[in-house]
């Protein structure tokens, strides 16, 4: 049986993106897919619940642009990862990820 949606924000997949994080994780942390309200990485050794980290992006669409969020849960398993929780909404963030999906 597939996992009830749990999120209240529409996700939108991204192409994979590098991101740095403060404070520095050891390892390549890649944004997997977001939305409004969070974000899901891939990560081999996710920081732990509660941490705050600090995220910044060096790559289009979203090059630029610094989040701040809160790790919120794990994922383990063949895809290793943690989602995100962003304290306030990000249009322009929205709009980068919703543009790169649907180009015109």
């Amino acid at each position: 049986m597939k996992d009830a949606e749990r999120r209240n924000c529409r996700r939108f997949p991204v192409q994979p993106l590098l991101c740095h994080t403060a404070p520095r994780m050891r390892g390549v942390c890649v944004l997997k897919d977001i939305s409004m309200c969070g974000a899901f990485f891939l990560h081999e050794a996710p920081p732990p619940i509660g941490a705050i980290l600090n995220l910044e992006f060096n790559e289009p669409p979203l090059e630029g642009y610094d989040l701040r969020g809160k790790v919120v849960r794990h994922k383990l398993g063949r895809l290793k990862g943690f989602a995100v929780d962003f304290q306030t909404a990000r249009p322009r963030l929205l709009r980068a990820v919703y543009c790169n999906e649907y180009p015109d």
